[in-house]
């Protein structure tokens, strides 16, 4: 029975442990670039020791190496968007490094909606090559973007989403 009352406990103490994982850590202030010091692309166990990344070091370590790459300091970032990081524009850092990978925006609203009825559905998108920017446009989820999303996301992220054409576009209407 003692043993059977152990194991409870210590699985007690793993579930709440796993539950606040993030509740007495240092919030992240740092940027992946100014974290990254050597500029080899991946945050390492001695450049994490002196930020106050270390204390998250093995939660953002998804893949075990000892180091942490770009790819899995953004995904820990997005999961924990505003639980681990200081200030918005931190956990925004990892969001703008991957909306950076995507082909700019090229068209104004009124080109990519083909059938002009003031939203661009998801084929419209594929269609037009802003697919990968079509689930962070769609704030509200309904498998469209509103003129308004367009222009609130483009308006925010400005030349990291869109080149001169779909910018200049903004400005007309």
């Amino acid at each position: 029975m003692k043993k059977l009352t152990l194991a409870a406990t210590i699985l007690a103490s793993l579930s709440l442990a796993a539950c606040s994982s993030h509740q007495g850590l240092d919030k992240i202030d740092s940027d992946f670039a100014s974290l990254d010091n050597d500029s080899d692309g991946y945050i390492s166990k001695v450049e994490a020791d002196d930020d106050n990344i270390w204390e998250h070091f093995s939660n953002i370590d998804t893949n075990m190496d000892n180091e942490i790459s770009r790819k899995e300091f953004s995904a820990y970032m997005q999961l924990n968007a505003g639980k681990v990081a200081t200030d918005s524009d931190v956990s925004e850092s990892a969001f703008k490094a991957d909306i950076a990978k995507f082909d700019k925006i090229e068209s104004s609203f009124a080109s990519l909606d083909n059938d002009e009825n003031g939203y661009i559905s998801i084929v419209e998108g594929n269609d037009d090559d802003i697919s990968n920017h079509f689930g962070y446009m769609d704030k509200d989820k309904d498998k469209r973007v509103s003129k308004s999303e367009f222009v609130g996301y483009i308006e925010k992220y400005g030349s990291a989403v869109a080149e001169d054409d779909a910018l200049e576009s903004l400005k007309r209407s």
